[in-house]
């Protein structure tokens, strides 16, 4: 029961992260349009780039974690279930 609050937890930081992944790409988003040099604009768009990037990587970790989070809430169901009861 343990590694599911954990894989729990793990999923919710995940979630997070790319949150602020998204908040980061709406932020230099904005600052690229308002930049003034080309040089500017090439830094926020690869800024841009990375944060995406980073919220791929993310988005794939989270995908892992919540398909070990349903391998281990079946296997504690099938444990619950195969319990008998003591009479």
């Amino acid at each position: 029961m343990e590694i599911i609050k954990d894989l729990e937890e793990l999923a919710e930081g995940i979630s997070i992260a790319i949150a602020r992944e998204k908040a980061s790409v709406e932020y230099y988003t904005k600052a690229y349009q308002k930049a003034r040099t080309e040089s500017a604009r090439r830094v926020f768009a690869l800024l841009i780039e990375q944060e995406k990037m980073h919220e791929d990587k993310l988005r794939g970790q989270l995908q892992e974690v919540k398909s070990q989070l349903e391998m281990e809430r079946l296997k504690e169901k099938k444990k619950s279930s195969s319990r008998t009861p003591q009479e």
